[in-house]
């Protein structure tokens, strides 16, 4: 993840960028349909940048072709791949566009698609992408420098990464957001943080009922996840499992049974082994 600042060949701040909702003094101006219910229609899919389906399709086209300049530039998302350490993204510029770009049917950003059907000219976008992070009381906040992408348009957040910066500015950590947008008004997406960390604790959860990891560090980090009894109880059984074959190294006199009391507070081994203790000082003090 390169923070902005940090890579010198990604130049400047990139260009400035026409939010996907159109002007809303643009959209009264003009007669978007060639009905009363087209132009309601046409008039909220520019509102909100985002087609709905295509009974209104050429009056859309006409009010595009209406609201757009030659000096509007657009983002958009190439390409997005996401797991449990990262995002990786491509970012696009579209400039110079036959009509307003809108988003395709139940997707968050404007992608290449949607840019090549408006008629725009299409480049990879080189620039910064700032990161909102949103609380989950709903307070917004901009805590870190924005990001860079490389000159292919490029962009990754290591989640491990965002989190030490958090924790070394004094902000919190990732736990303590519900989500990061990407980019003025979320333009290249955004991380569902409640339901990455979910997804992470799922898969520690899996790794711990195999035997890998530490069942302990799960409950606590993870308290409130459905598998934290489960976890606790393997954390139990594990520790009960240490504390067994530590009574067998001192029962064959190979760990001294102060260094075990030392270890364990509470032990159901605790009387065995402080009558081994006795009789291991005993046949010292004889000897």
């Amino acid at each position: 993840m390169a923070l902005a600042g940090s890579t010198a060949q990604a130049g400047g701040r990139g260009p400035e960028l026409q939010p996907v909702g159109a002007d809303a003094a643009a959209i009264d101006q003009l007669r978007a349909g060639s009905s009363a219910e087209c132009d309601r229609q046409v008039r909220a899919e520019l509102r909100d940048g985002q087609r709905l389906d295509d009974a209104c399709a050429n009056d859309r086209e006409r009010a595009g072709k209406a609201v757009v300049r030659r000096r509007d530039v657009f983002g958009f998302v190439e390409r997005r791949q996401v797991d449990l350490a990262s995002l990786r993204l491509v970012l696009g510029l579209a400039k110079r566009c036959r009509q307003w770009p809108l988003r395709s049917p139940g997707r968050d950003v404007l992608r290449r698609n949607d840019a090549h059907e408006a008629g725009c000219r299409l480049r990879r976008f080189q620039g910064e992408v700032t990161l909102t992070f949103i609380d989950h009381e709903g307070r917004r906040s901009t805590p870190l420098p924005p990001v860079r992408t490389d000159l292919d348009g490029k962009l990754e957040l290591r989640f491990a990464t965002l989190d030490r910066a958090l924790r070394a500015l004094g902000v919190g950590s990732l736990h303590d957001f519900a989500r990061i947008e990407l980019g003025e008004q979320a333009w290249a997406g955004y991380v569902d943080l409640s339901q990455l960390l979910r997804f992470r604790a799922d898969w520690h959860l899996a790794w711990v009922a195999r035997g890998r990891g530490s069942p302990g560090l799960f409950a606590v980090q993870h308290p409130e996840h459905p598998g934290a009894d489960e976890a606790r109880t393997l954390a139990a059984d594990a520790q009960l499992a240490r504390q067994e074959r530590d009574y067998q190294r001192v029962r064959r006199g190979r760990l001294p049974a102060r260094s075990f009391l030392d270890r364990y507070r509470w032990s159901p081994y605790r009387r065995r082994v402080e009558a081994l203790g006795r009789i291991a000082d005993s046949v010292s003090a004889s000897e």
